[in-house]
């Protein structure tokens, strides 16, 4: 590494320094406040050199960790690993640093500030490292700090806030009494529903460590007998996938989404750690490297009859979850009330795109050879969309929070009208947007317009086969209907905060005794203007990402040509102009609704007909989440119907009626005992003492009585014997 320092100090900067914040609290608070993002500045600053060492370290990367198994930790310095450590720590940086102004006024900061640098420091253990079992570490050090951050404000006694939109909740799982008592439901749910998927991913790891020998990435790509072993035994699907589960809990894919909602409990900085930089992206940076790692193998496989196409049903499944992942939750966007929830299903969607990316770049390598460069192109555009999305989420994120920070409130109707309070806030905020909804010429529509051109790439591909066709299309059609979704969310979002009525804002703002709403200080708004920055100039900055991620030396200028030339020529313009049709469907509807039309949508939506019941099952969020729920609640009933009539009366009463007849049964022998088995024995012994005695009578120990005895025994046995003989 540059500056002569090991390559493992990026991991122990954030991880150790976690450890001194509620030591240095006590020095100085101000000090403990600024400890994350010194510290996480100076990791960003080591994450940047390692972009001249990608593949190429100056230092050894690898030393054994625990030499009884065998067992090396390393540090992986390729693209994907590099480009992840950049992002996640530049990111950290930024959202610490605006940390310090809005959590300023907050208690229990040492735990706070202590949970967002572990945080940090966890996902960059798990894009640096070169062996599954530290990755995995990294993994789940992020799951508890999520778990501890979503619930932070666990101690709040007021009743929770309530949607004006929402509806009654039967379920009384769902019923809270206090905020505090919501906010650590929340983390607990978070942490519960990522466990499931963790479960299935270990013991993925291990069923792949049986046929590898390896937790070393590089190892397991630099041979493929492991891979033709896997296959020939039939687990080579069924570990990836176990894996997989992981990912699909860690990224909140579909069946697994229902966790990051409720994410949105903790404080703001929170939420944008979580989305942005760290936590959600873990899942797509497995899924990647596990991508790369299996191409890398299957091309030292001499056989033609095994390939990667053997891990086809892999990649299938990837693509398909994502697809529906993305359009699933982007209409769950459309009719959510809480401000931060919007950008969460937001979230959801984007990610769904990246595993889309990735799913359909493992296809189409796998199809046929000649698609191997649209397959390192699919995968290319899944990491362009994972930074470009990092940067205008967290974006998106950290302007929402300076809003609520500002109203004190969630929920978007009870804002309105802020966009001449915050006019900074709102400037940074549409940049954001525009982002989000893929609006050329802006960061999100270079990368997620790739993903829908490589998905409809797949579609019309004659190498890749009919069902893989067939299949293409369904994706390219749910990747479209998703774009809709997003750009309709977006618009919709800054109508109701920015441009809608604002009579209940100021009236509550008037009762709190409140100034009036006003953009974030410069902590919080520097952090913003970064951002929006590179979301403007990103499409500047993709052709030297491109070459970083596909080792190659093409010039920037053939690169950014080539990005505009094929959004406007055969086969792009297809998947170009289907992007800009949906941008139109859902853009001018929203427009007109919740911005020209300022707060007269909710006539759009009678008490009853199909439209109510379309808007109820996206607000219900499919019945997925309610589902889960009531599932929950049958098995806690289950649970105690069967406490109170098979375990109480019929277990228990078995136990108890058992002990009763154990004890009844002791009294009857212990009588039995006493007075028969006792009563015989004292019996015996009572006459062996008499007969002692009188044996003792006998045996006086004087020698004329013993002769005395044996001349009268001499004399009975002579008169006896001569009876016998006839004399007598």
């Amino acid at each position: 590494m540059l500056f002569g320092l090991p390559y493992y100090i990026i991991l122990v900067i954030p991880l150790a320094g976690s450890l001194f914040v509620p030591l240095i609290g006590r020095l100085s608070q101000k000090l403990r406040d600024w400890t994350p993002a010194i510290l996480m500045g100076i990791t960003m600053i080591l994450c940047w050199s390692l972009l001249l060492e990608i593949n190429n370290p100056q230092t050894q990367t690898t030393w054994m960790w625990i030499p009884s198994l065998h067992l090396e930790f390393g540090v992986l310095l390729d693209p994907l690993s590099v480009i992840m450590a950049v992002l996640a720590s530049t990111l950290c940086f930024l959202i610490y640093v605006y940390s310090t102004e809005y959590m300023a006024h907050e208690e229990d900061k040492d735990r706070f500030f202590f949970l967002m640098l572990a945080f940090g420091g966890g996902m960059l253990t798990l894009v640096l490292s070169n062996n599954l079992l530290i990755g995995f570490i990294g993994w789940e050090i992020m799951g508890f700090c999520s778990y501890g951050l979503i619930g932070f404000w666990n101690d709040k006694r007021n009743p929770p806030e309530e949607d004006p939109t929402g509806y009654p909740q039967s379920n009384p799982l769902l019923n809270y009494k206090t905020e505090g008592q919501y906010n650590t439901h929340c983390g607990t749910k978070a942490f519960i529903v990522t466990r499931i998927g963790d479960a299935f991913m270990l013991g993925g790891i291990l069923l792949l460590f049986l046929f590898t020998g390896t937790f070393m990435f590089t190892e397991m790509a630099e041979s493929g007998e492991w891979f033709v072993a896997m296959v020939g035994a039939g687990m080579l699907i069924p570990t990836f996938l176990l894996i997989f589960m992981g990912a699909i809990g860690k990224s909140g894919q579909a069946p697994l989404q229902v966790w990051l909602p409720e994410a949105m409990a903790g404080p703001t900085a929170v939420s944008a750690l979580i989305h942005a930089a760290t936590m959600v992206k873990a899942g797509v940076y497995i899924s990647a490297r596990f991508l790369i790692t299996l191409v890398e193998a299957a091309g030292h496989i001499q056989s033609s009859l095994i390939s990667l196409g053997s891990a086809q049903t892999f990649f299938l499944v990837i693509a398909v979850i994502g697809a529906i992942t993305a359009f699933m939750t982007a209409t769950m966007g459309m009719t959510s009330n809480e401000m931060k929830q919007v950008l969460a299903f937001s979230t959801l969607s984007q990610l769904g795109y990246m595993m889309l990316a990735i799913g359909v770049g493992g296809l189409l390598i796998g199809a046929n050879e000649h698609l191997l460069h649209a397959g390192e192109a699919a995968y290319l555009s899944s990491v362009l969309h994972v930074i470009s999305h990092g940067a205008f989420k967290a974006l998106l994120f950290l302007a929402a929070g300076g809003v609520i920070h500002a109203v004190h409130t969630k929920y978007m109707t009870k804002m309105g009208g802020l966009k001449k309070y915050m006019p900074r806030t709102l400037a940074v905020m549409w940049i954001g947007v525009a982002a989000l909804a893929g609006i050329p010429p802006f960061s999100g529509f270079w990368s997620k317009d790739s993903i829908i051109e490589y998905t409809y790439e797949l579609a019309v591909a004659s190498e890749a086969g009919v069902f893989l066709n067939q299949l293409g299309m369904v994706l390219f059609i749910l990747a479209v209907l998703a774009a809709m979704c997003t750009i309709f969310y977006s618009i919709r979002l800054m109508g109701i905060v920015f441009y809608g009525h604002e009579e209940e804002h100021h009236e509550m703002q008037d009762k709190e005794a409140h100034n009036s709403p006003h953009d974030p200080g410069p902590a919080m708004m520097i952090p913003l203007y970064i951002l929006a920055g590179f979301t403007l100039i990103a499409f500047l900055i993709y052709p030297i990402i491109q070459n970083i991620v596909l080792a190659a030396d093409t010039p920037w200028d053939e690169i950014l040509m080539e990005m505009i030339i094929v959004k406007i020529t055969m086969p792009g313009l297809i998947p170009f102009g289907a992007t800009l049709a949906a941008l139109a469907l859902g853009g001018i509807p929203a427009y007109m609704i919740y911005i020209k039309g300022e707060g007269k949508n909710n006539a759009l939506i009678p008490e009853r007909g199909v439209r109510r019941r379309v808007y109820s099952f996206l607000k219900h969020r499919w019945y997925i989440n309610e589902f889960y729920y009531w599932v929950l609640y049958k098995f806690l009933r289950f649970v105690e119907w069967w406490r109170v009539k098979i375990d109480n009366r019929i277990i228990d009463g078995i136990d108890f009626g058992s002990s009763r007849l154990a004890q009844t049964m002791s009294r009857k022998i212990r009588w039995f005992d006493d007075h028969v088995i006792d009563g015989f024995a004292e019996g015996v012994a009572t006459q062996s003492v008499q007969a002692s005695r009188t044996g003792m009578t006998v045996q006086t120990g004087r020698i004329n009585d013993y002769v005395a005895m044996i001349i009268f025994g001499l004399g009975v046995m002579i008169i006896i014997l001569l009876v016998i003989m006839g004399v007598l």
